[in-house]
């Protein structure tokens, strides 16, 4: 397969290109630094859509799968930039490299289980969805009041909805997305969310006993990726360890 992925150098990205790269796979990579194991890298800011555009115009397809991973986490102050680029920056690529892909081609997108109160919070998705561009974005936060943890959990959201969108209009072209949604996950930006969930992160992850490994994450993204998983269309695919488990068993009194 040829395969285009964005935020290649790290984290669950890095562990993707190195279970792809084991199998013999082609691998085009979009990220600001520069990944290992790749055989072309474009430099993109992902939060940047004119680079984006650039980026993409620059690569030779088709593509067999696209994997739109690159995502900022939560920091201090950084709401618009989580929004720019995981919502704007990742639905720009997937435009970008639309022409670009073969038939059969499948995207996957990592959401992540912070995603998972999407239906409750359709009407903020939706209004996010109807923004004309990433210039609209000082004006929603403040008219919303969204801080970065917000943000985040709206951009994961966002993946989640937008994946189930895809799946008409790719179906009919013979082609199909889907999305991952990790839980905790041992990359360098997992003190990043412990900072920002607080009390919740710690006892989830004491709930579990671990956080999960970036293998463990990309060993399904490969399989969403791969023609095996030909008839998995427009799926949202939790990974995390069993505490959504947990947590409905003990709301309904079934522990």
């Amino acid at each position: 397969m040829h395969v285009a992925i964005t935020g290649a150098a790290s984290g669950i990205g890095a562990a993707v290109v190195e279970v792809l790269a084991a199998d013999g796979h082609r691998i085009t990579a979009f990220d600001i630094a520069q990944p290992g194991g790749v055989d072309t890298w474009q430099m993109v800011d992902i939060g940047d859509m004119e680079a984006v555009a650039t980026a993409a115009a620059g690569v030779e397809g088709p593509f067999d799968a696209l994997i739109l991973n690159a995502g900022l986490p939560p920091r201090d102050g950084n709401a618009e930039d989580v929004l720019r680029v995981n919502v704007f920056g990742l639905r720009a690529m997937a435009e970008a490299l639309d022409g670009k892909l073969a038939p059969g081609a499948a995207i996957v997108s990592t959401a992540s289980r912070a995603g998972e109160h999407w239906r409750e919070n359709i009407d903020e998705v939706k209004a996010l969805m109807a923004l004309d561009g990433p210039e609209a974005l000082p004006d929603f936060i403040a008219e919303r009041n969204i801080d970065p943890l917000r943000a985040y959990c709206l951009s994961k959201e966002f993946v989640v909805v937008w994946t189930a969108i895809q799946t008409g209009r790719l179906m009919a072209r013979g082609q199909r997305a889907n999305c991952v949604s990790p839980s905790a996950v041992d990359t360098p930006i997992l003190e990043d969310f412990k900072l920002a969930l607080g009390d919740r992160a710690d006892s989830s992850l004491k709930l579990i006993g671990r956080a999960g490994s970036p293998q463990e994450i990309a060993a399904l993204i490969r399989f969403l990726a791969s023609p095996e998983s030909g008839w998995i269309r427009g799926q949202n695919i939790t990974v995390d360890g069993g505490i959504t488990a947990l947590t409905l068993t003990d709301s309904l009194g079934l522990a």
